[in-house]
Formats: structure tokens, C-alpha cells, sequence
């Protein structure tokens, strides 16, 4: 499979693109490459053992780890450790037609890799029994360690002292996971080929481990994270094929989500003059200002050091806000070409969700700049989220040459939610001018009460009307228009830094847009698929949503000889919106192209190299305690009491490439090596002067070697070797570096019975 299409996948991230990769990688360092089993001319016999034809293997091994350099952000990408794995194990049972076997099932597949210490394990089982069932399940578990030490950094300088105290720099990233998924599917159909059959399954996801998190108040305190999110999910069909191309289905599921989350205090801690710990926060640029106007450290010959107790703190904290949610959903759908020369499909779906937050606490202990010494937070929320969808699609066939479709989608959802928190506060009453964490908390104030019934609804309508026309057998035209409404409603009573009075509004949104397809075929050896798609739309509802947006596709497939095979694609996404101080623009361009050689059985070349660039700019107001360079002297009244209106802009062009060289001697061994290279020049708004590009000029490096010999009898025996380099274009910031390099090696030996 090239690899280019498996760094699109990941496109959606926010990161750069360096971090697109790693799962793929990560898979490859233990997925197969080459079978060995196939290479073998001297099969194992046939097992005939109860009825069935049986077939195992087992890939047995390890794994030799040396990392140099930034362990943390090797963890991130890559994550392969020493030890010893189970590669792969394979069960297969077919049974032989004539002789009488095990009445539950005819077919048995278990599959299991990755145990024994890699970061993704999986199991497959699969069984089947002719036409009365077939029965599917997978379980996948997957260790996320994540240690990019720039996100959330707040990239403190060397040089914040405080009566001989330096505030140390934040070396990990403040929000640090360590999760492990645990996925589990399974699929049951009954009588298959029936003309009424049946379908049922479940499904399970399991989140859960340590994670950092951050809160300010006045100081930026570290927070552990405990996760425990699951995610349970069924479903029961049955699907009536009334005739040979007709099929109505009806479908139900149940998904039901539960998270227990909670959130504690994890310093850093210095003491109180008293001796009981605090923590300022890890967010020291520069001095923290005390309300007894002195210095935030009294001393640092004490361990810990003593902190000033008039400076914002935090003593204790905790929160703790399960959450549970239930989606029932109904749907019925059918598809039917029985109409000569008329294609079908139809669905339509019901959710009536409900959400609920039974019970929220968060308790602190302190001092924050508003002189609270103590604060108890209570409440609880609910809501609904009412989802109506349905659509239709209807092809028919005018003529050998003409044909005609029409397409519309329908979504509707309501979500009304009711929020109530009770705040409860403690001054310092002993001292009020000059609250100190030495004082015991006051009296407790009046409950602050805060009720909101909020509400937020959006309606879509999609209709797309295409023709089509093939002048020739190897040509097709299509021309398509298509409508689009989108109505937001949002009611929210509350006053924020936006809305001062609430919200309560409706927006409306009408799009425009043609379509314009081509598909050529000249020959079997060469093909180029096209399309072309632009809309306008009315309004946009947020800033960076655009009112102009274009799509230019393009696929080429090119066999000259047997031997060559030459494919590329462009895809090209333009997004626009130029109203007055917005001006934002987008877009996400992507070019590869692959060139297979395999002049024979003993060798083949494969060459893939990619082009991605998503870059986005827009308007913005903001506030900043350095003048940025080039910045208009006032804003417009508009941008409130952000002061400087500029082009935030982001701009991240990558590059990959991939060189794969496979030789094959003779029909027992197997080599193959190769080089995959991922490179970003990117660049950005940097408004914090200490700020670093990081990932977003960086460069990845895998190079990778792999032989397999077959032995007789079974046997077979492997060797890898995998580099993985990973380095930065500039500066590394005030944090630990993140540059590393790694030499991995798997050993294994493969036997099949």
C-alpha cells in the first residue's frame, strides 16, 4: 500500500505534520512486510485433524531499542521498546467438505501481533458456519504517550530570581498523557444469504490513565489528571431483501457514554512560612506580584523554599464531574435498482439523546487575586440533543449516453441544556487590605448562584442535482448544481467578555455551488479522473468560516510497460471569506506521485514523494505587553480593548518521500530497504518573543532494512533494523531539546504447522 494516502489521514490534526506519521510508523515496526510463509517452496503437509483443514504460525522475537537523545519525544512518535514480543500468531480451520467436524462452526480465523510490550496489540477472531451465521471481533489496545514539552510551555527564562531563588523552567509539556485505549468490536450476522437476516454487535472504547492539565487564578497551577472515559455501543438490524436487487434495512443502536474525570493539585511545591505546602504556579515569566507589596520568596535556604503567603496561591484543589450521556438511535434505509435503468437509496434516522452531569465539585484552598481564601463550587447540568436526518439519491439511466441524479440530505438537531452552579466564598477576615494565606479562611459569604438554560440548534439541506454524459466508451462528462441551507440558532443568557448582555440569535446561510467531473480512459494503461467544484456562500457564522470555496481534484494512472506503473493525484481546497478586517484565507494543497518498477520476480522499486501545504490567514484583534513590529498605533473600536489588529497567519508546507528497493535472490530470502523522509518548513505568527517553531520546522528520518530467509520444514527466520531520526531547523527554547535518534532491531523466527 503507498504511504502517501496514510499522512492525508491525519491532515485534521491541529499539530504539525510531523505528527501525522508516527502511527503509521509505529504499525510498520511490527506489521509484516513479507510474508514467509509464501516464500517457502517446501510447504508444511496438509493437517487434517477432527474435520478440519488446520493451519497455524507463530512469529516469536524481540525487540533492541537504543535511543539517544530526547526520550520523551521518542516515546511521542515512535514508542517502540526493548524485550522480547509474540510478532504474529495465526490459527486457521476450514473444514473439509465429506467429513463430519465440530458442529459450531465451518471457518475459525485467530490472528494476534504486538503482544509482549508494544505500544498497539490487536486479536482477531472470525468464525462462520454456511448460511446459518458469520460472526467478526477485533480487540486493539493502544498506548498514548504524549510529551511535546512545547505545548501549553509557558517558556520560562533563566533568569527569574527571587532572593537567590530561580523558578525553574517547565521542561515536559504541563499537559502530558499517558492513555492506553482498549477497542473492542464484534459483529454477529444470522443467516446471511437469507432473504430476511439478521445483524447484531457491540462495541466498546475504554480511555484511561494519568494526564496533566492547568488552571489559572492567579497563578497557573498543575492539575493531575485522571481519566476513565468509556464508550459503550449497540446495535440490531435486520435487512428483508424482498428481491434480488432490493434491500430495506432497519437498524437500531444504543450508544451510551460514561466519563469519571477527576483533577488534583501536583505542584510544584514550596511551604508557607507555617510549613505547610503551596504552590505559586508554574507560570513564572516573571516575578509574581504579593499583596503585602514585597518579594515572592521570603528564603531559599529552607527545602523547600518559603514562599511569601500574600502572593496568589494554591494550598489544595480538587474537581471532580462525572459525566453520562445515552444516544437511542432508529433508522430505516433501503436501496432497490429493480426499476430498469433506476438506481435508489434512501435513509432516515431519529436520535433522542440525553446528557447529564449529575454532580460537580470543585473545592479550593488558597489565596487568588481577588482575595478568596476558600471557595466550594456545586451543580449539576442536563441536556438533550434531538437529531432528525434523512436523505435520498436517485440515478436513472436516459440513455446508453445520458444520465441524470438528484441527491438531498436533511439534519436537524436541537440541543436545550440547563446549567446550575452554586458558589460559596471565604475571604480572609482577619486581614482584608492584606489577605494571606497564614489566615484562616472567613466567614462564609452568600451562595452565589448561576442558572442558565441555554439552547443551540442548527438545520442543514443539501440538494445536488447532477447530468452526466459519455460521448465516448472511454470518456464521461458531469455537470452538477447544488443548493445548500444552513440555519444556527443560539440562545445563551449568560454575560461573557463577548457577549456583555447574553446571546440570543439566528443566522441563516445559503450556499450556491457547480460541479464538474471528467473521467478519462483512454486505454487500460492510462486514466486521469477530474473534478472541479466551486460555492459561494451569503454569510458565515464564525470568522475563519468561508464564504468562497473552490476544489480542484485530479487523478492520473499511467502503465506504459508491464513493469511501470505511474500514478499522481492533486488535490487542491480554497477557502475565503473577504469581508472587511477578516479577510481569511485558506487553503490545503496536496500533490504526490508514485512510480512502481518490477522488472521481474527478483526485484522491484518503488519511488513515492508528496506534497502538502495548509496554510491559513486572518484578521484579528489582540492585546500584547511588547508592540509587535509593523502594528497599526490604534484598532478600530471594534476589537474592544484589544489594542493591535493584524494577519495571523500559518503556514505549514511538508514534504515526504519515500525510496523502496525489494530483492528476492531466490525463492527463500527476501530483502527489502528503503528510506522514508518527512520534512516541514513551516512558519507562523510568533507573538511570545521566547516561542519557538518546534515541529513546524523539523525533519524525519526512517530509514530501514529487513531480511527473511525461509528454512525448510516451516521454519523461517527475520531480521530488521529501523533508524528513526528526528531534529529541528532552530532553536530549541527554554526546554529540554527534542532532537533524537534511534536504532531499533527486531529479531524473529517465524514457524508454520
Amino acid at each position: 500500500m503507498p504511504c502517501l494516502p496514510v499522512i492525508r489521514m491525519f491532515g485534521h490534526l491541529s499539530f504539525p505534520s510531523i505528527f501525522r506519521i508516527p502511527a503509521a510508523v509505529a504499525a510498520g515496526g511490527f506489521l509484516f512486510s513479507f510474508n514467509l510463509s509464501a516464500q517457502n517452496a517446501q510447504q508444511p503437509k496438509e493437517n487434517i485433524h477432527e474435520g478440519y483443514s488446520i493451519h497455524q504460525s507463530i512469529d516469536l522475537g524481540g525487540r533492541i531499542a537504543d535511543i539517544n537523545g530526547s526520550e520523551p519525544m521518542y516515546d511521542t512518535l515512535v514508542n517502540m521498546q526493548s524485550g522480547p514480543r509474540i510478532l504474529q500468531q495465526t490459527m486457521e480451520m476450514h473444514a473439509v467438505p465429506g467429513q463430519p467436524h465440530f458442529f459450531l462452526y465451518d471457518t475459525l480465523l485467530l490472528t494476534n501481533m504486538g503482544y509482549g510490550g508494544d505500544p498497539i496489540n490487536s486479536t482477531v477472531l472470525r468464525m462462520s458456519k454456511g448460511r446459518i451465521y458469520d460472526f467478526q471481533g477485533m480487540f486493539r489496545r493502544d498506548r498514548q504517550y504524549f510529551d511535546y514539552n512545547l505545548l501549553a510551555n509557558p517558556l520560562i527564562p533563566p533568569d527569574v530570581t527571587s532572593n537567590g531563588y530561580t523558578f525553574p523552567q517547565v521542561l515536559q509539556t504541563p499537559h502530558l498523557y499517558n492513555t492506553v485505549r482498549r477497542m473492542l468490536d464484534t459483529s454477529l450476522t444470522l443467516m446471511p444469504l437469507s432473504k430476511v437476516s439478521y445483524r447484531a454487535g457491540y462495541s466498546s472504547r475504554i480511555n484511561q490513565g494519568p494526564t496533566f492539565a492547568s488552571m489559572h487564578n492567579g497563578a497557573e497551577a498543575q492539575l493531575l489528571q485522571n481519566w476513565r472515559v468509556s464508550t459503550d455501543y449497540w446495535f440490531g438490524a435486520v435487512d428483508w431483501k424482498p428481491a434480488p436487487r432490493t434491500t430495506f434495512t432497519f437498524k437500531e443502536t444504543i450508544t451510551h457514554y460514561k466519563g469519571n474525570i477527576n483533577w488534583q493539585l501536583a505542584g510544584p511545591y514550596l511551604q508557607l512560612p507555617n510549613g505547610n505546602p503551596v504552590t505559586l504556579g508554574y507560570d513564572q515569566v516573571q516575578l509574581p506580584t504579593c499583596n503585602d507589596g514585597n518579594q515572592p520568596i521570603v528564603t531559599s535556604t529552607t527545602n523547600p523554599v518559603t514562599a511569601n503567603p500574600t502572593c496568589a496561591g494554591f494550598q489544595q484543589l480538587s474537581r471532580y464531574s462525572p459525566n453520562r450521556a445515552i444516544f437511542p438511535t432508529e433508522e430505516a434505509r433501503f436501496q432497490s435498482s429493480q426499476i430498469q435503468h433506476v438506481q435508489m437509496n434512501g435513509r432516515v434516522s431519529y436520535t433522542g439523546a440525553n446528557m447529564n452531569l449529575p454532580q460537580f465539585n470543585e473545592n479550593f484552598l488558597g489565596l487568588d487575586d481577588f482575595g478568596i481564601r476558600q471557595w466550594n463550587i456545586t451543580g449539576y447540568s442536563k441536556g438533550q440533543r434531538i437529531n432528525v436526518s434523512a436523505d435520498f439519491g436517485l440515478t436513472w439511466q436516459l440513455s446508453d449516453r445520458f444520465s441524470i441524479s438528484e441527491q438531498y440530505d436533511f439534519w436537524y438537531f436541537r440541543q436545550p441544556a440547563i446549567n446550575y452552579l452554586s458558589e460559596i466564598d471565604h475571604f480572609d477576615d482577619v486581614n482584608p487590605n492584606v489577605p494571606s494565606m497564614l489566615d484562616p479562611p472567613g466567614a462564609a459569604q452568600p451562595a452565589s448562584i448561576t442558572l442558565a438554560n441555554n439552547y443551540f440548534g442548527q438545520k442543514l439541506e443539501t440538494n445536488t442535482f447532477r447530468v452526466e454524459w459519455k460521448p465516448t466508451s472511454w470518456s464521461v462528462f458531469s455537470l452538477g448544481y447544488r443548493y445548500g441551507y444552513r440555519r444556527i440558532n443560539f440562545v445563551m443568557p449568560l454575560s461573557t467578555d463577548f457577549f456583555a448582555n447574553g446571546a440570543d440569535y439566528s443566522v441563516s446561510i445559503h450556499e450556491n455551488g457547480g460541479i464538474f467531473g471528467a473521467v478519462l480512459h483512454p486505454t487500460n494503461q492510462w486514466k486521469i479522473d477530474g473534478t472541479i467544484e466551486a460555492a459561494y456562500l451569503d454569510n458565515a457564522w464564525v470568522q475563519i468560516d468561508p464564504r468562497q470555496r473552490q476544489r480542484y481534484q485530479l487523478h492520473v494512472f499511467w502503465n506504459p510497460v508491464s513493469a511501470v506503473t505511474v500514478t499522481a493525484s492533486y488535490d487542491d481546497l480554497e477557502l475565503h471569506d473577504n469581508q472587511a478586517l477578516i479577510n481569511h484565507q485558506a487553503h490545503s494543497r496536496t500533490g504526490t506521485v508514485g512510480v512502481d518498477f518490477a522488472p521481474g520476480e527478483h526485484y522491484a522499486i518503488e519511488v513515492n514523494y508528496g506534497h502538502m501545504g495548509n496554510f491559513t490567514q486572518t484578521g484579528i484583534c489582540y492585546a500584547s505587553s511588547n508592540p509587535p513590529p509593523n502594528a497599526p498605533a490604534t484598532a478600530p473600536a471594534s476589537c474592544g480593548a484589544n489594542i493591535y489588529l493584524g494577519n495571523a497567519y500559518y503556514n505549514e508546507p511538508t514534504e515526504y518521500a519515500l525510496v523502496d528497493f525489494i530483492y528476492t535472490p531466490a525463492s527463500k530470502i527476501k530483502a527489502d530497504a528503503g528510506l522514508r523522509v518527512n520534512a516541514v518548513h513551516g512558519s507562523a505568527n510568533f507573538y511570545n518573543t521566547r516561542q519557538v517553531p518546534g515541529t513546524l520546522q523539523s525533519q524525519y528520518y526512517t530509514p530501514f532494512v529487513k531480511v527473511a530467509w525461509t528454512a525448510p520444514q516451516g521454519w523461517g527466520f527475520r531480521g530488521e533494523w529501523n533508524y528513526y531520526g528526528y531534529g529541528e531547523g532552530a532553536g530549541v527554547g527554554p526546554t529540554l531539546p527534542r532532537a533524537f535518534h534511534t536504532n531499533l532491531y527486531t529479531l524473529g523466527f517465524h514457524y508454520e504447522f
